[in-house]
């Protein structure tokens, strides 16, 4: 299912996917890139309500 997080973002379409024009080993490294952006995203986020209720 990690393969739909790299065409959700935007960063390979279907076609290319199913093309092979992408390799696995590529949306892996997309996928591990996704989730260090998320982690930053996260960490610069304000203290405030928007962290309110989420445990990490």
């Amino acid at each position: 299912m990690f393969i739909y997080r790299a065409i959700d973002s935007g960063m390979v379409s279907l076609t290319e996917v199913k093309n092979g024009d992408v390799t696995i080993a590529e949306l892996v490294r997309i996928s591990q890139y996704l989730d260090m952006k998320s982690d930053i995203e996260y960490a610069n986020m304000p203290k405030t309500k928007a962290r309110k209720g989420v445990k990490r």
